[in-house]
């Protein structure tokens, strides 16, 4: 099997727009599906914590937002969204969204995709890498483990 290269481009204004469209209505659904938020209010807590987190939309100081991009072909293959914040004296990154697009799935983008964010990390001056990932993605899960990523925190909850 050839292994997945990408490159990630910055996304431009129109892109950012459609993304910011779809991850609120993504970030509701997880949340909805992880039992944090009841389906009524998720839409409008989702954006209102994407907007937090995005103030300056694609001009958030300290934020990269990537189109992936196959290496070969130029084709669109997901997205990926970068932060940097301060670990101490040194800088950290986080991961706020990776996705490969559905077609695209199951073909090792998603790795590429993770190596090549960890790349414009640290290029960006990042000493570490994190990220969230909801308890039910069980593939991102077993993806980041692969890449080393290690348990940090871990909340749990249980219907009564």
């Amino acid at each position: 099997m050839t292994t997945a290269q990408v490159r990630l481009d910055p996304m431009t204004e129109a892109e950012f727009q459609a993304y910011f469209d779809h991850i609120v209505a993504k970030y509701a659904a997880s949340n909805v599906t992880s039992g944090n938020w009841a389906a009524e209010e998720a839409a409008a807590k989702s954006d209102r914590k994407l907007r937090e987190l995005l103030p300056g939309g694609l001009a958030t100081p300290d934020t990269r937002l990537c189109l992936a991009r196959d290496a070969v072909s130029g084709e669109r293959v997901g997205i990926f969204w970068l932060h940097l914040r301060p670990h101490g004296t040194e800088t950290a990154a986080f991961v706020h969204d990776i996705e490969v697009d559905a077609g695209l799935r199951g073909r090792g983008y998603g790795r590429a995709v993770m190596l090549a964010g960890a790349d414009l990390a640290r290029g960006l001056g990042a000493v570490r890498i994190g990220l969230h990932v909801f308890a039910h993605n069980e593939v991102a899960v077993a993806l980041y483990t692969s890449l080393g990523f290690a348990t940090t925190d871990l909340v749990m909850s249980r219907p009564l």
